[in-house]
Formats: structure tokens, C-alpha cells, sequence
């Protein structure tokens, strides 16, 4: 009876360890040899006939590149090169069970500083007691920064201002920029309970201004082709919106981004025409070139027109929702423009071509647009779901558009959506007519 009792306990034990015991997988660890093997030496026909059967060998050389019959080019597809992109030296190699015979296999190489991933899908077979390769399915690549978010020394501009961004030993960021001698600086602490949302507040000790103080809420936006930081309200209203992309001067991409806003095809108030494009103005066919005026640094909207036709001289310009307005003005001696009292009203000549089209184009973070009447600022916000195709509830604005050839409402507007920049631009524009009519300085007659 002992000894039964032994041998009870003994069969236990053994069951319960081979329970506790993990199962080996054959073909997991066939996969990770494979890719360990592969990224140490070059793909012979050795290699080839050990580790791939025809099938898998069929469709390689059916679907990729071959540097020879030897199976050298097989490192296109497995390691280090896809579309020709050298893509560095092997980092990790995950592998990952789908179902029986069939896993997944993520191989990371280090790419700069940065991290690419190609995913590949794989099934087994065996073939005595080895295992092969039998069939792959290819994923789609993806490099994958090695400081995504805001990164030590990245630069943001807004408007004529760039900021630069210094990331501290806790963990907060710290921007600064300098304007007419003034040091502009905030600083943004992560909200541990949100990812890529920061509270925006004052630089400790410094003795900057922080001009977005009213702005306590930042969110970091990472995604198709743009790096932003968007500044909220206590409302919730995006007020304004750092770019991290920019790759000219903070004054050059706000000069860029006005002239844009002033170039099109205009007719005068005594009926000559007037197109004005990137660097030239031209009336009734005089073409005359023209240049940005700045006052420290800062896009002032005055342009000076050179050459030969009647509009020669300086002008400030105020967009409109009808056209442009120019103002005659002259320069102080402390580089001030003031308006002399002249004015040419240039009316929009396009009736196949938004007003508003460079609405769509970039991001209104040049500040441009708070110059407008409330109501001009609802056909610019509306004009951008227009030229997506809604279809207007109020009559008002369906009326407006419809008088364009540019407007196709679609059947559906279920069907309308806009892109990234296009929202973020339809919230700065709301957010500006949100804002009491004490607090807006407007320019639009």
C-alpha cells in the first residue's frame, strides 16, 4: 500500500511538471535559426535547398529582384533591403505563432537612428524530420522614429517665430523663442494619463513672456506627414498650432503663406484686370515685380510693388470676402507704415476657383485670417467643406456656393471628409469667431 501510495504521488508530480514544463515549438525555432543563420551569411544554393522548398523558391523568383540563381539576392526580401532601400544591419527578429505551421515573423533592423520593421507571414512543412519554408505572404515596411513625439532641440513655427524645444531630465519640455528682444518661452508637462497631451504653463524662473497663456491644454498631433502641436482653450477650442515640419525660416514660410493668401486673378474698380501671383502684380497687362516688407522680422502684409504700371509703390493689403483691399502707405522713421488715404479695391475674377482655396492648402497658423468680419470667416470655414462637396442645411450658405461652377455637392454628406489640415484649420476658424468682437482687431471693411 506504500509503495502504491508512492508511485500515486511519484505519477503526480510527473504530471504536474510536464504540465509546468513548456512545449517546445519546432517550427518557431526552426524560424528563428533560419533568420540567424540567413543574417550571417550570404544565400547559396546550399542554403536554398536546406531551408526553402520549389514552391517558396518559385515565388520569390517570381515576385522579387535576384542579384543571381545562386540565391544571393534573397537578402531583398528577408533581411536588409526592400525596394532597393538599404535598410542597415539586423536589430531584432520577433516570431510569432498564427496558427499550426504558420507564423508571423517581424524583422527590425537599425535604420540611421531609427527602427524599420518588415513583417512576413510564413508557412511550414516538413519534409523528413526537417522543417522548410513552404509558402511567405509579405507585409508592408514601416520605419518607426527613435524619438518619436517632441524631440531635444526640434524646432516649431507659428507665424514669423520659431521655438525651440529643450527636453528636460523630468521629463518636461521647454520652449523659447526671441522677438524684438523679447524672450518668448512655456513649458509643457506630459499628462501622464493621456499620450501626446501635454499642460501647457509658465517656464519656472525664466524671465520670458508666455504668449499662450490662455492655452493650457497641448496635443501633440504625429500623423500623415505632419508633426503639430495644437494649444487648447479652457474651452476646448484649438486656439493656435506650432508646426514641427517646417524646413525654411519661420519668416520665410510666413511670407510664403501670405502671398498665397493674396495671389489670384482680380478685377479693378474701374475694370481693369489684375492678376497677382508669387513675386509679381499685373494690371491691364503691365507686369510689375514686388516685395514682402517686414518690421522686425514680422510679416507686416505691406507689400512694395516696383516696375512699370499705375499700382506702383507700397501697399498694406486687407483681404476681403469679395477680393483684397489695398491701402497707399508710407514708412515712419522708426519703420512703421501708416495709410495715406488712397485705396484700390481689387474684386475676386474667378468664378471657377475658390476665394478661399488656400484654406485648403496649409495650415492657418500665421494668424492671417483673424483679421476678417465673423461673417466672412463662416464662408472661409464653410468653403472648405464646400470644395469637399457638402450639401448646405442653411439656405444661405447653399445659395453662396451654388453660384460657384467650382461647388459639386455629392449626394451624401456622409461621404464628406476632410483631411487633417482641412479640420484643424475649420477649428482655428471657429474658435476665432467664438471670440467676443472686443477682443478681435478686424481689418475687413
Amino acid at each position: 500500500m506504500k509503495k502504491l501510495f508512492c508511485f500515486v504521488l511519484s505519477l503526480a508530480a510527473f504530471i504536474l511538471q510536464a504540465q509546468a514544463a513548456p512545449i517546445a515549438d519546432d517550427g518557431k525555432t526552426f524560424l528563428e535559426n533560419f533568420y540567424q543563420e540567413g543574417t550571417e551569411c550570404f544565400f547559396d544554393k546550399e542554403f536554398v535547398k536546406k531551408h526553402l522548398t520549389k514552391k517558396a523558391l518559385a515565388y520569390l523568383h517570381e515576385n522579387y529582384l535576384y542579384d543571381d540563381d545562386s540565391g544571393d539576392g534573397l537578402a531583398t526580401w528577408l533581411f536588409y533591403q526592400e525596394g532597393e532601400w538599404d535598410l542597415g544591419e539586423c536589430k531584432d527578429i520577433l516570431v510569432e505563432k498564427v496558427r499550426a505551421n504558420t507564423y508571423k515573423v517581424l524583422y527590425r533592423s537599425k535604420f540611421n537612428k531609427d527602427v524599420y520593421e518588415f513583417p512576413i507571414q510564413l508557412t511550414l512543412v516538413k519534409v523528413g524530420k526537417d522543417w522548410k519554408i513552404d509558402s511567405m505572404e509579405p507585409g508592408e515596411g514601416r520605419l518607426i522614429p527613435s524619438n518619436p513625439g517632441i524631440t531635444d532641440g526640434s524646432e516649431w513655427s507659428i507665424e514669423s517665430l520659431k521655438y525651440t524645444a529643450k527636453v528636460n531630465a523630468d521629463k518636461t519640455i521647454s520652449f523659447t523663442a526671441m522677438t524684438e528682444g523679447q524672450e518668448l518661452d512655456f513649458r509643457l508637462t506630459p499628462n501622464r494619463s493621456k499620450k501626446n497631451e501635454y499642460v501647457l504653463g509658465e517656464e519656472p524662473n525664466a524671465d520670458g513672456f508666455n504668449p499662450f497663456s490662455e492655452t493650457p491644454r497641448a496635443k501633440l498631433i504625429d500623423e500623415e506627414g505632419y508633426k503639430l502641436l495644437c494649444l487648447y482653450d479652457q474651452k476646448g477650442l484649438l486656439q493656435n498650432v506650432l508646426d514641427g515640419n517646417t524646413i525654411i525660416s519661420a519668416v520665410d514660410d510666413a511670407k510664403d503663406k501670405w502671398g498665397a493668401q493674396l495671389q489670384g486673378r482680380y478685377t479693378a474698380a474701374n475694370g481693369e484686370p489684375v492678376i497677382i501671383e508669387w513675386n509679381s502684380v499685373t494690371v491691364a497687362g503691365k507686369e510689375a515685380p514686388y516685395e514682402h516688407l517686414l518690421f522686425n522680422d514680422c510679416v507686416t502684409r505691406v507689400i512694395n510693388i516696383t516696375g512699370d504700371n499705375r499700382l506702383k509703390g507700397k501697399w498694406e493689403a486687407a483681404l476681403s470676402l469679395d477680393g483684397i483691399t489695398l491701402y497707399e502707405v508710407e514708412e515712419d522713421e522708426y519703420g512703421m507704415f501708416h495709410r495715406k488715404g488712397r485705396k484700390e479695391v481689387l474684386k475676386w475674377a474667378r468664378n471657377d476657383f475658390p476665394r478661399f482655396n488656400f484654406a485648403n492648402s496649409f495650415l492657418l497658423n500665421d494668424g492671417q485670417f483673424r483679421r476678417l468680419k465673423k461673417s466672412t470667416l463662416r464662408i472661409m470655414r464653410n468653403s472648405i467643406l464646400a470644395q469637399n462637396g457638402y450639401r448646405f442645411q442653411s439656405k444661405d450658405l447653399q445659395d453662396y456656393f451654388s453660384k460657384w461652377s467650382w461647388y459639386h455637392p455629392i449626394s451624401s454628406n456622409n461621404d464628406v471628409k476632410p483631411n487633417l489640415l482641412q479640420q484643424l484649420n475649420i477649428e482655428l476658424i471657429q474658435a476665432e469667431e467664438a471670440r467676443p468682437d472686443a477682443d478681435r482687431f478686424v481689418t475687413e471693411e
